[in-house]
């Protein structure tokens, strides 16, 4: 009798570590940063120099350069760069405010942002991993990993990924960063849209000081 209750104590110690181990390897991983590792940063800089990578640097908007914080990312050289959007096919404009692109930032004004399309967009698409809270050089960012619910009832983008970040000021007006990478930019399949190169063009955000 003795020795099976030490078998089943043993047993139950096992099973407390792991559930205990895992609990907090949830939650670690929920908030931990999203850096670069000294690995991932030289092989950035190698490609770089390489040619590979072209970098792109934002200091103005809409012709203004009264910005609080300046940034720049690389992105592979052979894509297409149209301001703020990026693909890996020549860029489409189907309005002022509307491409055919994979991958955009933009900066949305604060005191809108709960109202815009977008906030509908991570409400209520469904979650392919949990939301989770970290930096990129020191910013704070939040990552949403979706299932494109289809904006307002419309088409699916499919899976989407979305980094929103820090308050930036333009023109003393508080502006939030957004980072956007879609599946199926307008709904539609485009042949070498990778989302690597979304997250390492993420990896490689650097702050201007």
């Amino acid at each position: 009798m003795g020795k099976n209750l030490k078998k089943i104590g043993i047993v139950l110690l096992f099973v407390i570590t792991a559930v205990l181990i895992g609990y907090f390897g949830f939650f670690r991983n929920k908030s931990e940063d999203f850096v670069t590792t000294d690995d991932k940063t030289a092989q950035i800089a190698q490609n770089t120099q390489t040619g590979e990578y072209k970098t792109f640097v934002f200091d103005r908007w809409h012709g203004s350069t009264d910005i609080s914080d300046k940034f720049q990312f690389q992105y592979p050289a052979d894509w297409f760069n149209e301001g703020q959007y990026f693909s890996p096919q020549k860029i489409q404009f189907y309005t002022k405010y509307e491409a055919k692109a994979p991958i955009w930032f933009d900066l949305v004004l604060a005191e809108i942002f709960n109202y815009t399309e977008l906030k509908y967009q991570i409400d209520e698409s469904k979650r392919r991993t949990a939301d989770t809270t970290g930096k990129i050089d020191g910013r704070t960012f939040k990552r949403y990993d979706l299932n494109d619910y289809g904006t307002y009832g419309g088409e699916s983008a499919g899976h989407v990924k979305i980094f929103v970040g820090p308050t930036i000021k333009i023109d003393g007006a508080d502006y939030i960063l957004v980072f956007h990478w879609e599946e199926r930019p307008l709904s539609e399949y485009m042949p070498g849209n990778n989302i690597e190169v979304f997250d390492n063009m993420l990896l490689s955000l650097k702050f201007l000081k």
